[in-house]
């Protein structure tokens, strides 16, 4: 470890494109990046850049609903992570990240939260949520439970 590497905590969001990292220090956004490609390709290279600076103390991410690959792919990689480097992990659903009131599921099913509840609603036109990082992390909103939010209908009405 580079004894000039500053300790931070990381929030991420990749359930869907573009990839989202922030690195905060004192619960404040100091940097963050946005990346565009495959998730299996941008946590590895995103986290490797980070690492070479700092010291993760925790990593505080969207756990779902979305891309179903992506959050397969992030909670793997993210408990790999934890378990190697002794890294806490901490978890939220994605409305947290955006304002809009609608997750693109797929084609023009999207996910909807009504009273805590996350079901999914078809839409006359396909949605896509803006998703953006907190200027200031509060880790009261998030948990330690972390595991993957899977919202997958059993069927659809057409």
């Amino acid at each position: 470890m580079n004894t000039q590497q500053h300790k931070c905590d990381i929030c991420l969001i990749s359930v869907s494109s573009p990839i989202l990292l922030g690195i905060y220090i004192d619960n404040k956004l100091i940097k963050k990046f946005e990346s565009i490609g495959k998730t299996s390709d941008i946590l590895p290279q995103l986290f490797s850049e980070v690492m070479n600076e700092y010291c993760i103390n925790r990593v505080f991410y969207a756990n779902g609903p979305g891309n179903f690959s992506a959050l397969k792919l992030t909670h793997i990689f993210l408990q790999t992570l934890s378990i190697i480097n002794n890294i806490e992990l901490f978890c939220v659903d994605s409305f947290y990240f955006t304002k809009d009131d609608f997750i693109e599921a797929y084609g023009r099913i999207h996910f909807l939260k009504e009273n805590n509840d996350i079901k999914t609603i078809k839409l006359e036109s396909k949605q896509n949520a803006v998703f953006k990082l907190p200027f200031v992390l509060d880790a009261t909103r998030f948990s330690n439970s972390c595991f993957p939010l899977y919202i997958l209908p059993a069927t659809i009405g057409v």
